[in-house]
C-alpha cells in the first residue's frame, strides 16, 4: 500500500461529504423517497450537481423549511452578481427579507454572518453593485425595488436589534458607509433623487405606498448608520441629503400623506441635530461661543457667573461625551469650581435645545452621584500628603459620607476570569481586618462580617496610596467578598486580613499598568468602602445620557423642552402609529357588561368630550376624571395623569393596559414597558395585570417579593429559552478564545507581579538587539580570533557580579533625564567602562523599558480578551432580548431600566407607561425614552414625593438647589410649565375611594381643593378601642441628643414617642378586631425607624419596604432577626404606595429649637396625611410645626373639631360609658390592661367552667384566655389528679411514677410511669437472660423483651473463624452469617483488625499496620534507629540515609584511637583491660576501658548482683571477677561479660587472634562479603548499637552498612515499580485523549480557521502534556539523579574511608594499596540503570504521541502545523536526542552485563527509529537520518537476538518482541509523496495490466484522512492499523470498520 498524501476529506467535499458512499447500493433514479442532499441543502452548492445521487429537489423535502429557504437564498448568494442582473439582485434580497419575517430564528441569524462572510459569499459584492447602481429612467422603478428590499434587510428589527449576530451587523454598515461614509452618501443622494422624481410623477396608489415606503427605509438606515459610524457623521455631502430628505417629506405632506411626511420629518429632526452637533464637533465648541445666543425667550434678572468647562483639569471638559464618569485623580485634587448648569432656562448655557437638556441633567446627576464623594477624597488625600502616617489611620473625618476604612491594604495577586461573576481582570486585595474584629474565630469573623452588611457585591472602594512622595488613587468595584482556598493559600493564610478581590472602575491601559505595579511592589495603602455607592444603579444611565447626545437625538424633545411660547399649554397630537388613517381605540376589553355595545376612542377625540365621557361612565364604570384621564393618554403621544392619593391611578393604569394590549398588533406596539419607583409599586401593578388573565408579562429585577410573579421574572423565564445553534456555536468558540486568553493572561501576570527572578542574558537579548545594538555587540561569545567562549554568557557573568556591588552600595539619588542619557551614550562605546552605581542605573532602566514593553502587550491582549468577553455577554444578552420582545408587558424599576438599558433599547418598544412619575428623576426619565418609543404615559402626583437625592444643595429645599432644582421630576416640570413656555396639560383624576372624609379634609382643605370623596369613603364604623378616629397628640418631649452610634447623627429618635407608640399599638391589637397588617407606623427618619423596630420586635413582626431597608443598611444599622407578628414600619418617605386599611400612627417630633426638618415641604405633608383609610393619630409637638403654613392649617382643622390635646381617649367597647384618658406609654398599662378597661372580665371560660381572671378585653382576647387556676381533672382509669400546674395546660398523660410492676414474662419493674401500665404487653423488659439462637446453636445472653426468633436479629456471638491471615475474625456471628436477597445464606467476614506484625527484610522492625491478608508489607515506616556519638538519623527505616564521616570517637589509652570515620569498620583493636575510671558512687567502673562508665552496675555496691551475665559458666553478677573478665553493659540495659558477648556477637570474625595466647591480635580483611545482621541482645534480642557499645563497632558498622544498601536497593525498587503504574496511566491517557485532542470541523476550513485550529491545538497540548506526562518525566530525571552512584550510602562511606586514609599516609601508592582491603558495598548500580530504562521509556511514550498527534492534525488541516506550538521539543527535534540516548544506554548495559536493560531500550530504539521515518521531517537530510536510524535499529535487535539467549526472566517474551520488531523493521514504509507522486501512482494503479482500471479495487481514508489502498476485488477483508496515526483499517468481509470511508479524490 502506498501513501499518497496527507489529507482528509471535510463535509464540504463530494457528494454528501463525510456520510459518503460506504459501498451500499442505492437508487439513482429520481423515487419518491430520495434521500435529500445534506450538502445543498445546507450549503446551496453541490459539485456533483445533476448526477448527485440524492435529491435536489428541496421544495418536496419535507424536512425544515428554514433551512430550505436558507439553502436557495445561499445559492444565489455563493455566485457572483452581474453589474446589471437586477432581477438576480432583487430575488437575493427578497430571499433574505423572507427569511427576516420568518419564525426560524436560526437561519435569522445566518442572514448577517453569511452577508459578512466573504471567504464563501459574494454579500459584499451585492450590496456593493445596489450601490453603486446608475439605472436610466425606464429602470429607474425596478431600481427603487431592489433599494427597498435592500434596505428593508439592512434596517429589519431581527437583523439590527439582535445581539449575537451585532459583530456582523456592524461590519456590514461599515463596509456600506465606506471611507468617512461616502459611499452611503452618494448612494442615499441618489435614491433621494430617484424617489423624489417618480413621487412628483406617480399618481397609482400602489406605486406611491411603495416610494413611501423606501424612503422611510432610507432614513432609517441612514439614522442606524450614523449610530455606528460616527465617521458618516462629519461627512460633508449629509447636510445636502437631509435638505433633500426634507424636500421629500415636505412633497409627500404636500401631497396628502400625512403619516409618512410626519415619520420622516421626525426622523429628518432627528438628523438636523445629529449634523448640528458634528459641525460644533468640527469647528469646536468654544469657537462657537463667542456667536451663541440664547433662546428668544426670558433672560435671567440677575445672570450668574459664566463658568466654562476648558480642561481646567483632565476631566473638565467641554463635551459630556469625553467626560469620564469616574472622577480622575486629578479632578478631585482640582480646586477650581465645578461647572454645574441651572435647569432654569434664563440661565446662561453655552449648549442649547436638547444638547442643553442632555449636558445639564448629566452634570447634575453626576455631581448628586460624585460631588460629596470628590470632596471626602480631596480632604483624605490632602491630608495624606501632608501626613503620610495618615494611611495608618483607620478613622478618618468623612464628614455627611458614610465611609468605612481599612488599613494596610495591598494588592497581592491578579486574575483573569472568564467565568461568572468574577469575570475580567479580578485583583485580590487583603487588607487588616477592624480592630474589634481580628482576635475572634474564624467562624466569628464571618458572622461579624455578614451581619455587618459590609462588602457587599458592585459597592464602590477607593484605594489610595503614596508612591515616589505623590498621593495617588483609583476606584475598584467588589466583584466578591469571599475568595477561595487556592487564592487565599497563594496570599498567605492570616486570619487578622481580610481578602476580596475587586475590579477597577476604569479600564485603561494606564489604570491597569498602575494595578500591575502595585501588585508588584505589593503597595500599602488606605481602602475605603463607600456602602451607600453602588456603580450599577447609576453608571448606565450616565451613559445612556452621552450616547444620547452623541446622537443628538431625544424622542419627544419637542415638549420634553418646548419651544418659547405664548401658548398656556401644547397641542399635543395622538401617538404617531394612532394617527394612521382608521385606527381606533376599542374599549371592548374593559365593558363592565358583555352585551354593551362598544366604545371607541379615536385619535382626535378630546378629554373634554363630555358626550363620549358619559357614555365611558355608563358602559366602562370609571368616574369621570378617569374617563377623562383615559381619552387624554391615549390620544396624546406625550400624556400626564395626575392622581392625588386614592383616586385609583393603579386601577387606570390596568384600564390603559387592556385598551392598549387589544391594539398590540395592529399598531406592532411591541411589548408595552412599564416603569415605577419603587418595587412595592411595580409589583402591585403587575399582579393586577396577572390577576386579569394577562400571561405574557415579564418582571426585571431581584427584589421582587411576589410569590405571584416568581414565575413571571425575566432570569426564570430566560433559562427555558433553547438558543440558536448560531448561539451556541458562538458561546463555544467565545469559551474556547476565553481559556486560551486566561492561559496567556495568567502567564504574563505572573511575571509582571512576581517578585524579580535572577536577570541572564535571555531575559534582555531581544531589547537589546532592536534598541542597543551597540551594547548587545559588546556580550557576543564568540572572540576576535574565532574561538568562542563557553561557560556561563558574558552578560550573566557581569550582571551578576553588577549586582553584588551594588548590593553593598548606599542608597543614590534616582538619575535625571540628561545623566541617564550620558550613560546610555558611555555605556554605547564600552560597558564595562561604567561604575557600579551607572551599571545599575543603566540595568534598572532596561528593566523598566521591559516591563513597560511587556504590560503594553500585556493590555493587547486583554483588549482582546474583554472584546470577546463582551462579544459572549452580547451573545447571552439575545436570549433575554428575545423573550423581552416576545412579551406583551415588560415591568422594571428605574434601577432596572438603567442597568439593562443596553438590552431594551434593542426592544421594538413603542409605549412607555411611568408609574410612580413625580418621584423619578429627570435624568431616569429621560434614559426611558427609548429609541422606539412612539407614546408616553406618565402617571404621577407631583405634589406627593419627589425623586430622592443625594446632595441637598441640588435640591428644591435648599437655597443654592433652586438653581438646579434635581429632584424636580419632568412631570412636575412639565406640569407646572417654566417660565416664557408652555405647559404639558395634565388631567388630574378627582375622586377619591381611600381616605374617610375626616381625613381627607387635611389635604382638600390645603392642596387639592377638587378632590371628592367617593360615596364608600362616608359613614365608616369607628376605630375600634378609641374615641376620635383622628387625633392629634400633643407633648413636649424632645428628641434625643445623643445617638448610639456616629455614624447616625444625621438621624433623630424620640424615645417617648417610641415607648408611646408601642403602647397604643399593642391596644389596638388586643381590640381583636384589626390585623396586624393593618395598622402602620410612619416616621420621617430612619433613627426613629430603628429605634421603633428595636422596641416593638419583641411583640411584632417589623415588616419594611424595600427603600426602607436600603435606607438603614445605608446608615449603618443592622439587621434584626424576625420577630412574632406584622406590623407595618416605615419611613414616610417608604409608604408612598402603602395605603392602610385603619389606622396610622406617626411620629413628629419635638425639639426645642422648633425646626421641622424634613416635614417642612407640603410634598411630605401630603404623603404623611393621605396613607390612613379609616383612622389616624399623629405624635408631636404642636408648637414645633406651626412654623410652617400647611400644618398650621391642619393643626387648625383638627383644632377645630376637637382633635388636638395632650392626652388620648380610650374607649372600652363593652363599658362604653367608661372614660379613659392617658397621656404616658405606662397609662395603657394602668387603665386598659387588656385593651379595654379595668374591670374584671364577666365571663365564664368554656373549656373549664372557672371565671376567666383577667381584666376586660375583647373576645378574641378572651378566646384564647388560658386559665390560671389549679387544674381539678382526673386521669382515667387510673384517677390520679392532673400534675399540671394551671388549669389552661392541657392535661396530657399521667406520669406518676409506680414500682412493682409484674410484666407478662414474670419479671418486676419498678420506676414505670403509670399510663404505661394501661398496656403491661408493650413494655421492653430489660433483663438480661441465655437464649439459644437458632440456626447457630450459640447460647447468648440478651434482653428478656428480644425475640431471637425474629427476621432482623443478629447472634452476638463471636465469630471465631481463623482468616487467611491466621488471625480470628472479629466480628459476629450473625454479622459474618447473613442471607442474601434471594434468602440464600452467604459468608462474608469482617476484615483482620489485628497488627501484622511481621518482620522486616532490612531492618529490626515490625510491621504495624492493620492486618493485610499476606500481601506485601511495603515499607518501613517507623523512625530509623541509626545513632551515633555524633548524631542521629531522622529519616524514616525505608530511607537511605548518609552514613555518618566524622572522625570515630572510640578510644582508650592502651589501644590509642580509632582513625577511621564514624560509620566505617573501627581499625583500632578492642581493649580488654578494666576501665580504671571512678563511678559516682565512688567505686572502680565494672566495665572496660575504652566504653562508655555505666552507672547503676556497681559490683561493690550490691547493684543487680543476682543477675546472670556470664553466658558460659551461668555465674550470677555477684560471683564474676571484674579485674578479669569486666562487664560490657547494653543499650538495653542488659549487661554481660565481654568473654561472653564477643563469643555471641562473632567478634573474632572481624579481628585476628594470637593462637599462643588467644588475644586479638590484628584486623581482619573485610573486601569480601558484608555481615548479613547486626548482633543483638542475647536475652531482649534488641540490636546492638554503637552509640553504646563502642567495642563491637567493627562488626556492627559493617552490618550497618550492608542494611543502607539493602535499603538504598529496596527503596528505589518501590519507587521504579510506582513510575512503572504511573507511566501505565500516563500512556492510557494519552491514547483515549488523542481522538478529542485532534479534534476539528472541517466544515469550517478556511485559513482563518486553520490558524485558529493551530492555536487551539497549541493550548491543547500544553494542557496534554504539561500535566501527568512532563510531570512524570521530572520526577524520574529527579529520582535518577538521586540513585547516581555518588548517592549510594557504601559508595559515600567508601570515599570518605579513602580520605582518611590518604591523610595519615604520606604514601599515596601505599593509601591506594590499603584501600583495596577497605570493605566495597555491593554493585547496586542496577537501580540506576532501572532509572534511565524508566526515562526512556516515558521519553519514547512522549515523543510517539507527539508524532501520531502531528501526524493526525497534517492529515486534518495541513495549513495549521505551522502555527502549533508544541510543548517542548518538537518530536522531530526530540527523537534524535532519544535515539542518541539509547545508544549510549545499550553500550552501558551490554558493558556491565546488564541483557535484560539492554534489550528494552534496543525495543523502543527500534520503535522511535520507525516512527522517525514514518512521520520524520521529509527532506533529503531528514531521510538520510531516518535511514541511518533505521540501520542502527536492525543492529541493535540483531544483538539484541543473541543477548536473548542468556538466563534471565522474561527472555522468552522480550525475545517474541524482538522478532516482532524485526518483521516491523522489513515492512514497508510510509512516507508523504508530493501531488505530482500522486497523480503518477493514481496513474500506474489504473492503468495497466492489473490496474485498478481492469478489476475493483479502490482507494480509502481512515478516520483521521490517510489515504491507503486495497486491491485485488476492492473491499476489505482484513482489519490492520495505519501506519500514520495508528487508527485501525481495513474491515471485515466487506465491510469497513468504523471511520473509514472511500477516498474520491484518488479514484476522480
Amino acid at each position: 500500500m502506498a501513501r499518497p498524501g496527507g489529507r482528509g476529506r471535510g463535509r464540504d467535499g463530494a457528494g454528501r461529504g463525510a456520510s459518503g458512499d460506504t459501498g451500499q447500493n442505492r437508487t439513482t433514479g429520481s423515487a419518491p423517497n430520495k434521500q435529500p442532499c445534506f450538502t445543498f441543502r445546507n450549503t446551496g452548492f453541490c459539485k456533483n450537481g445533476s448526477a448527485c445521487r440524492y435529491s435536489h429537489d428541496l421544495a418536496s423535502n419535507p424536512q425544515g423549511h428554514g433551512s430550505t429557504r436558507r439553502a436557495r437564498w445561499r445559492s444565489i448568494l455563493r455566485e457572483h452578481p452581474g453589474q446589471n442582473d437586477l432581477p438576480k439582485i432583487q430575488k437575493l434580497w427578497d430571499g433574505a427579507l423572507s427569511i427576516l419575517n420568518g419564525d426560524d430564528r436560526d437561519t435569522k441569524q445566518y442572514i448577517s454572518q453569511d452577508l459578512d462572510n466573504e471567504d464563501q459569499f459574494q454579500g459584499r459584492q451585492y450590496i456593493l453593485i445596489v450601490m453603486t447602481l446608475r439605472p436610466l429612467p425606464a429602470q429607474y422603478e425596478m431600481f427603487v425595488d431592489v433599494c427597498r428590499a435592500f434596505l428593508l434587510v439592512m434596517t429589519h428589527p431581527a437583523f439590527v436589534d439582535c445581539l449575537a449576530t451585532d459583530t456582523y451587523v456592524g461590519s456590514l454598515y461599515n463596509y456600506l458607509s465606506g471611507p468617512n461614509g461616502n459611499r452611503a452618501m452618494s448612494f442615499f443622494q441618489k435614491l433621494c433623487e430617484v424617489l423624489i422624481g417618480m413621487r412628483t410623477e406617480e399618481s397609482n396608489s400602489h406605486l406611491v405606498k411603495e416610494l413611501d415606503s423606501t424612503l422611510i427605509a432610507l432614513t432609517s438606515v441612514l439614522l442606524e448608520l450614523l449610530k455606528r459610524e460616527h465617521r458618516a457623521r462629519r461627512n460633508p455631502d449629509l447636510p445636502t441629503l437631509v435638505d433633500s430628505l426634507d424636500t421629500a417629506a415636505q412633497l409627500v405632506a404636500n401631497i396628502g400623506s400625512s403619516y409618512i411626511s410626519t415619520v420622516v420629518l421626525q426622523r429628518v429632526s432627528n438628523l438636523r441635530a445629529v449634523v448640528a452637533r458634528a459641525e460644533a464637533l468640527i469647528a469646536g465648541i468654544t469657537d462657537t461661543l463667542a456667536d451663541l445666543t440664547l433662546d428668544s425667550g426670558p433672560t435671567s434678572a440677575y445672570p450668574q457667573r459664566r463658568i466654562m468647562p476648558e480642561n481646567r483639569h483632565d476631566n473638565d471638559k467641554t463635551d459630556i461625551t469625553e467626560v469620564i464618569i469616574f472622577p480622575t485623580s486629578d479632578e478631585i485634587k482640582s480646586d477650581v469650581q465645578e461647572f454645574l448648569p441651572s435647569t432654569q432656562p434664563e440661565e446662561w448655557h453655552y449648549l442649547s435645545s436638547i444638547e442643553r437638556h442632555i449636558d445639564t441633567h448629566f452634570r447634575l446627576f453626576r455631581q448628586d452621584s460624585f460631588g460629596a464623594l470628590k470632596v471626602t477624597l480631596a480632604n483624605i488625600m490632602g491630608s495624606v500628603a501632608k501626613v503620610p502616617e495618615q494611611l495608618m489611620n483607620p478613622k478618618h473625618n468623612f464628614g455627611d459620607t458614610r465611609a468605612y476604612v481599612y488599613t494596610e491594604a495591598t494588592v497581592g495577586l491578579l486574575a483573569f476570569g472568564s467565568r461568572g461573576r468574577e469575570q475580567g481582570l479580578q485583583a485580590y486585595v487583603s487588607f487588616l481586618q477592624p480592630l474589634s474584629v481580628r482576635n475572634r474565630t474564624l467562624n466569628d469573623q464571618q458572622r461579624w462580617w455578614d451581619d455587618s452588611r459590609r462588602l457587599a457585591d458592585g459597592v464602590l472602594m477607593s484605594f489610595i496610596w503614596i508612591e515616589h512622595g505623590r498621593v495617588h488613587h483609583t476606584f475598584f468595584t467588589i466583584t466578591n467578598q469571599e475568595v477561595d482556598d487556592e487564592t487565599e493559600k497563594q496570599m498567605g493564610r492570616d486570619n487578622t486580613r481580610k481578602i476580596i478581590s475587586v475590579k477597577l472602575m476604569t479600564e485603561t491601559q494606564s489604570t491597569i499598568g498602575t494595578l500591575i505595579d502595585l501588585c508588584y511592589h505589593k503597595t500599602r495603602g488606605l481602602l475605603l468602602e463607600f456602602p451607600n455607592i453602588i456603580p450599577a444603579t447609576f453608571v448606565p444611565v450616565l451613559e445612556n445620557l452621552q450616547n444620547m447626545q452623541r446622537l443628538g437625538r431625544l424622542p419627544f424633545s419637542q415638549w420634553i423642552i418646548p419651544d418659547c411660547s405664548t401658548e398656556a399649554f401644547l397641542d399635543i397630537p395622538a401617538p404617531l402609529y394612532a394617527r394612521k388613517p382608521g385606527f381606533q381605540f376599542s374599549l371592548k376589553s374593559i365593558l363592565l357588561r358583555d352585551g354593551d355595545s362598544p366604545v371607541y376612542i379615536n385619535a382626535t377625540s378630546s378629554s373634554g368630550d363630555e358626550e363620549l365621557i358619559a357614555e365611558m361612565e355608563a358602559k366602562v364604570g370609571l368616574d369621570h376624571g378617569q374617563c377623562r384621564a383615559m381619552i387624554a393618554a391615549l390620544t396624546r403621544e406625550f400624556a400626564f395623569i395626575q392622581g392625588p392619593p386614592g383616586t385609583g391611578k393603579t386601577h387606570l393604569g390596568v384600564k390603559l393596559m387592556k385598551i392598549l394590549l387589544d391594539v398590540k398588533e395592529k399598531a406592532d406596539l411591541g411589548p408595552i414597558v412599564v416603569v415605577c419607583y419603587t418595587n412595592h409599586a411595580l409589583d402591585q401593578f403587575l399582579e393586577h395585570l396577572v390577576k386579569t388573565g394577562l400571561k405574557k408579562v415579564i418582571r426585571i429585577g431581584g427584589r421582587s417579593r411576589s410569590q405571584l410573579l416568581e414565575d413571571h421574572n425575566l432570569r426564570v423565564i430566560a433559562q427555558s429559552e433553547p438558543k440558536t445553534k448560531s448561539e451556541g456555536r458562538q458561546i463555544y468558540e467565545a469559551y474556547k478564545e476565553l481559556e486560551e486568553y486566561e492561559e496567556d493572561i495568567k502567564s504574563t501576570l505572573s511575571e509582571l507581579t512576581s517578585a524579580p527572578k535572577r536577570l541572564t542574558w535571555n531575559d534582555f537579548v531581544d531589547y537589546l538587539r532592536d534598541n542597543h545594538a551597540s551594547i548587545h555587540s559588546q556580550f557576543h561569545r564568540h572572540e576576535e580570533d574565532g574561538f568562542k567562549q563557553v561557560g556561563r554568557h558574558p552578560f550573566d557573568i557581569w550582571i551578576q557580579e553588577l549586582l553584588r556591588k551594588a548590593s553593598k552600595m548606599p542608597a543614590q539619588p534616582a538619575a535625571s533625564l540628561q545623566r541617564l542619557a550620558a550613560i546610555k551614550k558611555k555605556a554605547a562605546m564600552d560597558m564595562h567602562s561604567l561604575s557600579v552605581w551607572e551599571g545599575y542605573t543603566l540595568v534598572q532602566y532596561f528593566i523598566g523599558e521591559l516591563r513597560q514593553s511587556s504590560k503594553a502587550e500585556f493590555f493587547e491582549t486583554f483588549t482582546d480578551a474583554i472584546a470577546t468577553q463582551r462579544h459572549l455577554k452580547d451573545v447571552q444578552e439575545e436570549v433575554r432580548r428575545r423573550v423581552l420582545q416576545d412579551a406583551d408587558v415588560i415591568g422594571l424599576t428605574t434601577t432596572g431600566l438603567a442597568k439593562n438599558i443596553a438590552t431594551l433599547q434593542r426592544v421594538q418598544c413603542k409605549v412607555v407607561i411611568c408609574e410612580e412619575a413625580g418621584e423619578v428623576m429627570e435624568a431616569h426619565m429621560l434614559s426611558a425614552m427609548l429609541p422606539t418609543v412612539e407614546h408616553c404615559i406618565q402617571i404621577g402626583d407631583h405634589e406627593q414625593l419627589r425623586p430622592t437625592i443625594n446632595e441637598y444643595d441640588l435640591s428644591l429645599e435648599s437655597p443654592k438647589g433652586r438653581l438646579y432644582q434635581l429632584d424636580r421630576s419632568q412631570f412636575e416640570r412639565c406640569s407646572l410649565g417654566e417660565t416664557g413656555r408652555p405647559r404639558i396639560p395634565t388631567v388630574q383624576l378627582d375622586t377619591q375611594r381611600r381616605m374617610r372624609p375626616e381625613i381627607s379634609k387635611l389635604i382638600r382643605e390645603t392642596i387639592y381643593p377638587k378632590l371628592i370623596d367617593h360615596p364608600s369613603t362616608v359613614d365608616r364604623e369607628d376605630v375600634v378601642g378609641m374615641r376620635q378616629n383622628v387625633f392629634w397628640l400633643d407633648h413636649k418631649h424632645v428628641e434625643d441628643q445623643k445617638q448610639a452610634e456616629v455614624n447616625h447623627t444625621k438621624s433623630k429618635s424620640n424615645a417617648w414617642e417610641v415607648e408611646m407608640t408601642h403602647a397604643l399599638i399593642r391596644h389596638l391589637i388586643r381590640q381583636g378586631a384589626y390585623k396586624s397588617t393593618e395598622i402602620a407606623v410612619l416616621t420621617p427618619y430612619t433613627g426613629q425607624l430603628q429605634h421603633l423596630r428595636a422596641v416593638m420586635r419583641a411583640d411584632f413582626e417589623i415588616v419594611l419596604s424595600d427603600i426602607d431597608e436600603e435606607k438603614l443598611a445605608r446608615e449603618g444599622f443592622e439587621a434584626e432577626d424576625k420577630p412574632k407578628d406584622n406590623t407595618v414600619a416605615a419611613t414616610e418617605q417608604s409608604n408612598r404606595k402603602r395605603p392602610l386599611e385603619m389606622k396610622k400612627m406617626t411620629d413628629l417630633f419635638s425639639n426645642p429649637d422648633q425646626k421641622v426638618g424634613f416635614l417642612r415641604t407640603t410634598n411630605r405633608i401630603n404623603v404623611l396625611l393621605s396613607r390612613a383609610r379609616n383612622g389616624m393619630y399623629l405624635i408631636g409637638n404642636t408648637d414645633t410645626y406651626s412654623n410652617v403654613p400647611m400644618w398650621q392649617k391642619v393643626i387648625a382643622l383638627l383644632g377645630a373639631k376637637g382633635c388636638v390635646g395632650t392626652s388620648l381617649a380610650l374607649c372600652c367597647p363593652r363599658h362604653p360609658d367608661k372614660i379613659i384618658s392617658v397621656d404616658q406609654p405606662d397609662d395603657f398599662g394602668k387603665y386598659s390592661p387588656e385593651g379595654g378597661c379595668r374591670e374584671r372580665c364577666d365571663k365564664r371560660l368554656s373549656e373549664c367552667g372557672h371565671m376567666c381572671q383577667a381584666r376586660c378585653h375583647s373576645d378574641s382576647m378572651h378566646d384564647v384566655w388560658s386559665c390560671e387556676l389549679p387544674c381539678e381533672r382526673l386521669h382515667k382509669p387510673c384517677n390520679h389528679p392532673c400534675q399540671k400546674a394551671t388549669c389552661g395546660e392541657e392535661c396530657g398523660r399521667c406520669m406518676v411514677k409506680r414500682n412493682d410492676v409484674q410484666l407478662p414474662c414474670g419479671h418486676i419493674q419498678n420506676n414505670v410511669d403509670c399510663h404505661r401500665t394501661q398496656h403491661l404487653d408493650q413494655i421492653p423488659c430489660h433483663m438480661p437472660t441465655t437464649k439459644d439462637s437458632p440456626g447457630c446453636g450459640h447460647t447468648v445472653q440478651v434482653k428478656c423483651s428480644e425475640d431471637v426468633t425474629k427476621a432482623g436479629f443478629r447472634c452476638p456471638a463471636s465469630c471465631g473463624t481463623v482468616l487467611a491471615c491466621g488471625h480470628a475474625c472479629p466480628g459476629s456471628c450473625g454479622g459474618c452469617n447473613r442471607k442474601d436477597k434471594d434468602g440464600n445464606a452467604t459468608v462474608q467476614h469482617q476484615k483482620c483488625t489485628k497488627k501484622c506484625g511481621r518482620r522486616f527484610g532490612t531492618c529490626n522492625h515490625n510491621c504495624s499496620q492493620r492486618c493485610h491478608d499476606g500481601s506485601d508489607c511495603g515499607l518501613c515506616e517507623a523512625p530509623c534507629e541509626v545513632r551515633c556519638d555524633h548524631s542521629r538519623c531522622s529519616l524514616k527505616c525505608h530511607e537511605a540515609y548518609a552514613p555518618c564521616i566524622m572522625k570515630c570517637t572510640w578510644s582508650c589509652e592502651h589501644q590509642g584511637d580509632c582513625t577511621m570515620p564514624c560509620a566505617a569498620p573501627c581499625n583500632r583493636l578492642p581493649c580488654d583491660k578494666r576501665c580504671t575510671l571512678r563511678i559516682p558512687c565512688g567505686h572502680q567502673c565494672p566495665s572496660l576501658c575504652g566504653e562508655t562508665c555505666p552507672a547503676g552496675y556497681c559490683q561493690e555496691c550490691g547493684m543487680r548482683s543476682d543477675e546472670e551475665v556470664d553466658m558460659i559458666e551461668f555465674k550470677p553478677y555477684a560471683e564474676i571477677d571484674l579485674n578479669d573478665t569486666p562487664i560490657v553493659v547494653l543499650g538495653c540495659g542488659h549487661f554481660f561479660t565481654a568473654e561472653t558477648l564477643d563469643g555471641l556477637a562473632g567478634l573474632l570474625d572481624v579481628y585476628e587472634v594470637d593462637g599462643r595466647t588467644g588475644e586479638i591480635s590484628g584486623l581482619k580483611d573485610l573486601s569480601g562479603q558484608l555481615s548479613l545482621k547486626i548482633p543483638t541482645c542475647p536475652h531482649c534480642r534488641t540490636p546492638i548499637r554503637q552509640h553504646v557499645t563502642q567495642r563491637y563497632n567493627r562488626l556492627i558498622n559493617r552490618a550497618v552498612i550492608d542494611e543502607m544498601s539493602k535499603r538504598f536497593i529496596v527503596s528505589g525498587q518501590t519507587e521504579l515499580q510506582e513510575f512503572e503504574s504511573q507511566l501505565q496511566q500516563v500512556e492510557q491517557e494519552l491514547e483515549q485523549s488523542r481522538a478529542a485532542a485532534v479534534q476539528y470541523d472541517q466544515t469550517t476550513h478556511t485559513t482563518e480557521g486553520a490558524s485558529r485550529y493551530g492555536k487551539e491545538m497549541t493550548s491543547r497540548l500544553r494542557k496534554r502534556y504539561g500535566s501527568s506526562p512532563y510531570k512524570l518525566t521530572n520526577l524520574i530525571t529527579n529520582f535518577e539523579e538521586r540513585v547516581k552512584d555518588r548517592h549510594e550510602p557504601a559508595h559515600k562511606l567508601h570515599f570518605a574511608t579513602a580520605s582518611f586514609m590518604q591523610k595519615q599516609l604520606e604514601s599515596p601508592s601505599a593509601s591506594n594499596a590499603l584501600l583495596d582491603t577497605i570493605p566495597h558495598a555491593a554493585d547496586h548500580r542496577r537501580i540506576a540503570y532501572g532509572a534511565k530504562m524508566m526515562k526512556i521509556k516515558a521519553t519514547a511514550t512522549i515523543c510517539e504521541d507527539k508524532f501520531l498527534i502531528l501526524a493526525t492534525v497534517k492529515s486534518k488541516c495541513a495549513e495549521a502545523i505551522p502555527s502549533v506550538k508544541m510543548y517542548g521539543l518538537l518530536p522531530k527535534d526530540e527523537a534524535p536526542m532519544f535515539l542518541k540516548f539509547c545508544t549510549l544506554f545499550i553500550g552501558d548495559c551490554e558493558k556491565n552485563s546488564l541483557p535484560k536493560l539492554a534489550i528494552e531500550a534496543t525495543l523502543y530504539y527500534a520503535r522511535i527509529a520507525r516512527r522517525f521515518q514514518t512521520n520524520g521531517p521529509m527532506d533529503d537530510q531528514g531521510r538520510k537520518l531516518a535511514a541511518k536510524y533505521r540501520d542502527t535499529a536492525k543492529e541493535f535487535l540483531e544483538k539484541a537476538q543473541g543477548l536473548c539467549s542468556r538466563p534471565f526472566k522474561g527472555a522468552d517474551a522480550l525475545l517474541e518482541g524482538v522478532n516482532e520488531a524485526i518483521k516491523m523493521l522489513r515492512d514497508k514504509w510510509y512516507e508523504e509523496v508530493t501531488p505530482e507522486e500522486i497523480a503518477a501512482i493514481k496513474k500506474a494503479m489504473v492503468s495497466g495490466a492489473g490496474g485498478i482500471a481492469t478489476h475493483s479495487g479502490h482507494w480509502y481514508d481512515c478516520v483521521n484522512g490517510h489515504t491507503f489502498a486495497i486491491g485485488e476485488c476492492g473491499m476489505p477483508m482484513q482489519q490492520a492499523r495505519c501506519p500514520e496515526c495508528g487508527e485501525r483499517i481495513g474491515g471485515q468481509n466487506h465491510q469497513a470498520v468504523a471511520g473509514v470511508r472511500r477516498a474520491q479524490h484518488m479514484e476522480d
